[in-house]
């Protein structure tokens, strides 16, 4: 392994605090903006809405001659923001990080998505405007399409990975930041989400953060410097009736009283329960079910995704279906616990 100064910008959200201390090894400098995490020495606030990352010219020269790999994890995954504030960071943001690895003749790391294979299909993407009531995908999808095409068009040394789902550590299910599967799973155990709006035989796929972390770290110590790498579950993903399975059953082992969830057809809540719940059920409620259909509608797949856990070299293997339910299932147990507390 040859020993490299990397910059990890979103160094506080799920990805990058996860990565952080797999990098052991690595002068690893912690880019952030208001958060301060655990685990890198070294750390320096960014602006990436400003020029030059923020930094004054001097600071950000002294950046560019010390940093060899940018893994740009910083992103807004908010399905709530609207589309003005998505493409501030998501875009505008990536701009001035392709610029600065550009300078730094460094290599470009661009955290994107899986979903990405779902842009121009219904919850994927397309351009809708500003204003929403409630969450809806299709902004951040774009955004990080529009972003893959910018890294691509800039000409610089870089690959674009995928993450799928991100779920908890495999090993003790913690996460910086709950995600929408976890959310999902929360309203079905405590009874405020009778069925998840999804059709039988659609799949989810997610995947531990510290096998996301443990990939990136291998495509930084293999020196790759170009390509598209899907760090998924693949062909190992949940089937969304074993995800029901799974949140009940251990919902159950620790005496929480879950109902039996079911599926049922998405368009089912605009057909029958909005018009029937409009007018008694608060505004707030109307909001998380259409929040829960719109992430619903992009997170559960009709067919599963390719991975490329196996191929990178020293790289995770790629999981079984074994591997991906423990993992979940140790999540799980993670979030009963934070709800009996």
């Amino acid at each position: 392994m040859t020993k490299r100064t990397v910059l990890v910008t979103g160094a506080s959200g799920v990805v990058g605090t996860a990565l952080l201390p797999e990098l052991a090894g690595h002068d690893v400098i912690a880019g952030v903006f208001r958060r301060l995490p655990a685990g890198s020495d070294r750390m320096v606030r960014l602006d990436l809405h400003a020029p030059s990352l923020g930094l004054d010219p001097r600071a950000y020269r002294e950046l560019c001659a010390e940093v060899d790999v940018v893994v740009h994890s910083a992103a807004i995954v908010n399905f709530s923001a609207d589309q003005a504030e998505v493409d501030r960071l998501n875009i505008e943001g990536l701009g001035r990080v392709i610029e600065f690895a550009a300078e730094a003749d460094a290599v470009l790391v661009h955290v994107s998505t899986a979903y990405v294979s779902r842009h121009g299909q219904s919850g994927g993407g397309g351009r809708l405007g500003t204003e929403k009531t409630a969450a809806r995908t299709d902004e951040y999808v774009t955004s990080k399409y529009l972003g893959e095409r910018m890294v691509r068009d800039s000409g610089i040394d870089a690959v674009v990975v995928r993450p799928a789902i991100v779920i908890g550590d495999s090993r003790t299910g913690v996460i910086r930041q709950k995600q929408g599967v976890h959310q999902l799973a929360e309203f079905l155990l405590t009874g405020q989400l009778p069925f998840i709006p999804a059709h039988p035989g659609t799949f989810f796929d997610l995947v531990p953060q510290d096998m996301v972390a443990r990939g990136i770290r291998a495509v930084i110590d293999a020196d790759l410097r170009e390509g598209d790498y899907w760090l998924t579950a693949g062909p190992a993903g949940l089937p969304v009736e074993r995800y029901l399975d799974l949140v009940t059953e251990v919902g159950r082992q620790y005496g929480m009283a879950v109902p039996t969830g079911r599926l049922a057809d998405p368009s089912i809540v605009d057909r029958l329960v909005r018009p029937a719940f409009a007018d008694v059920l608060p505004a707030e409620d109307l909001a998380r079910l259409d929040g829960v259909v719109a992430v619903c509608g992009l997170v559960i797949i009709p067919e599963l995704l390719p991975t490329s856990f196996g191929t990178i070299p020293n790289g995770p293997e790629a999981m079984s279906p074994t591997d991906l339910e423990d993992a979940w299932r140790v999540s799980l147990h993670q979030l009963v616990q934070g709800l009996r507390q």
